[in-house]
């Protein structure tokens, strides 16, 4: 996979202001239709005195999932995949570390 690493976190749920939307590294058992495959890219890095903070590259990226497939007028994104890659980002002083995260999955629609 060379810079790039398989993340194995499982997300259950995420929620944004327009409703609930599922997110799930694995299928659901409930009947669906597939409205579109999605790709999501978020990264964080750390500022003069704070240091990279992966979870928030993470949160961004779910946010970024939510808000596509809530545009797709999806319920929920599945089978979603997450990867992430350590960059170097210029500073003001120099060099410094960068998370990028990339994301992707199947939004559906619920039948029932």
């Amino acid at each position: 996979m060379g810079f790039l690493k398989s993340l194995s976190t499982e997300v259950n749920k995420s929620a944004d202001d327009s409703g609930d939307v599922f997110i799930s590294t694995g299928s659901v058992n409930r009947n669906y239709d597939v409205v579109d495959c999605i790709f999501a890219l978020d990264s964080h890095s750390g500022g003069l005195f704070t240091m990279t903070d992966p979870s928030k590259a993470f949160d961004g990226v779910k946010k970024k999932l939510v808000t596509k497939c809530i545009e797709l007028h999806g319920d929920a994104v599945i089978d979603c995949e997450f990867e992430y890659r350590i960059a170097l980002d210029q500073g003001l002083l120099g060099s410094k570390q960068c998370v990028e995260i990339f994301a992707y999955g199947t939004v559906v629609r619920f039948k029932d």
